[in-house]
């Protein structure tokens, strides 16, 4: 947890016992692209999360856990978006299994590629990256879509299977 001025409250945590590198190395563990090298408070002395310093839209819990800014106050150009062409644009998103080059044989992934990612989605500010606001933007609408492809299914069915009754009761009253 934070201050309002977005210094660590100290909590208990399950980690903190970790060092930066430990959890650095976790699964989930992220990295930050920062050409300065700056140096952040961590767990046990800094941590160099490269980028975060002056990230004003990343927070991290001292559980590690990461909490993006999401305030409808700190945004502008606010648009409505098409579920239905982002449920689309997710079935057409080539999802691959790979290995980063410099990692084990033995360690794989799965998901998309950035370029291809960008591309569908027209978001996010390179396409060299997927960022997690929109990754979890994208899957949020595809879940949309899907509830309302559900709710226009059982009307359907609803219909049909009222119609099947109507049918059936007159054939049952022909047949007297």
């Amino acid at each position: 947890m934070y201050n309002d001025d977005q210094n660590p409250v100290p909590t208990v945590s399950l980690i903190e016992e970790l060092t930066d590198d430990e959890l650095a190395n976790c699964v989930g563990g992220t990295g930050y692209i920062n050409p300065a090298e700056q140096e952040i408070p961590g767990n046990h002395g800094t941590l160099n999360a490269l980028g975060l310093q002056d990230n004003l839209h990343l927070y991290l819990d001292p559980d590690g856990s990461k909490r993006f800014l999401s305030d409808r106050y700190v945004k502008e150009v606010v648009a409505d978006v098409d579920v239905q062409a982002i449920l689309l644009g997710i079935a057409n998103l080539p999802i691959t299994s790979w290995k980063y080059k410099n990692q084990d044989e033995t360690i794989r992934h799965i998901g998309p590629m950035a370029q291809d990612f960008a591309a569908i989605f027209n978001c996010g500010e390179s396409d060299r990256f997927i960022n997690s606001v929109d990754a979890n933007g994208v899957a949020l609408a595809a879940i949309q879509a899907l509830y309302q492809k559900i709710q226009g299914q059982d009307l359907q069915i609803n219909s049909l299977s009222q119609q099947i009754s109507e049918i059936k009761q007159n054939l049952l009253i022909k047949s007297q």
